[in-house]
């Protein structure tokens, strides 16, 4: 079956409202950015608009844009891409976003402004333990979204987890450190943390034969001072 005329545009704009709205993070003071795959939008396209939730951010007929309320001034938009590219996001900037042209809704997009990723450490508990204990990383995660953690024994690799189970019997590792990742970016790695059930691997093998090589030897030397009188 073929669809053409006002019936197809308004199939179409019906498809893209069922389609539901893509959520994209942003951080606090940066640039959004929201595009639209251009040759998905019905062409000659003679009027655009996008709006955060019922409130217009710019729209545009063949002339130059008109930017309303607390976007003018930081607000760019591209009539032949039709990107929307907004500078300094606020917390206040988060929301629906929805864009519109003589077609019909063309596409939503869930805006979610988070904090910039912050300092963090890691946390022993209990605080003194003896057979097993738990490493969590901590910080302030206050608006920023869904975390997730990663952690990293000694100089080895990033494994992801949200905490980290430490037991006397497999307590090989000297150092434990952590991030934390958002939706945006990878927070910098925690100063390394003591493990408190570490215990160094005793010498044994190679290194002690050494070391009775090395008593041999010198043994050795002093029976050879002393059969020479030298002591």
């Amino acid at each position: 079956m073929r669809f053409s005329g006002p019936f197809f545009f308004l199939l179409l704009a019906v498809l893209v409202v069922l389609a539901g709205a893509t959520t994209k993070y942003f951080e606090l003071g940066t640039k959004l950015t929201l595009e639209k795959d251009i040759p998905t939008v019905p062409q000659p396209i003679n009027y655009i608009s996008w709006k955060q939730g019922s409130n217009l951010v710019v729209s545009w007929t063949p002339s130059v844009p008109e930017y309303y309320g607390s976007f003018i001034g930081r607000t760019t938009l591209d009539p032949k891409t039709l990107q929307l590219d907004i500078n300094s996001l606020t917390f206040n900037d988060r929301g629906r976003f929805s864009l519109d042209t003589n077609y019909g809704p063309s596409g939503t997009y869930d805006v979610e402004v988070i904090s910039k990723c912050v300092c963090v450490c890691v946390c022993t508990q209990p605080l003194v333990c003896d057979v097993s204990c738990t490493l969590k990383c901590t910080a302030d995660t206050t608006d920023l979204g869904p975390v997730s953690y990663e952690w990293k024994k000694d100089e080895g690799e990033w494994t992801e987890g949200d905490e980290l189970k430490v037991m006397e019997s497999s307590n090989t590792s000297e150092k434990f450190s952590c991030r934390l990742k958002t939706h945006v970016r990878t927070s910098e790695a925690s100063p390394p943390e003591d493990n408190p059930l570490y215990k160094p691997v005793k010498v044994t093998g190679m290194s002690t034969l050494k070391g009775h090589i090395k008593l041999f030897g010198l043994q050795k030397a002093l029976t050879y001072r002393i059969g020479f009188g030298k002591l």
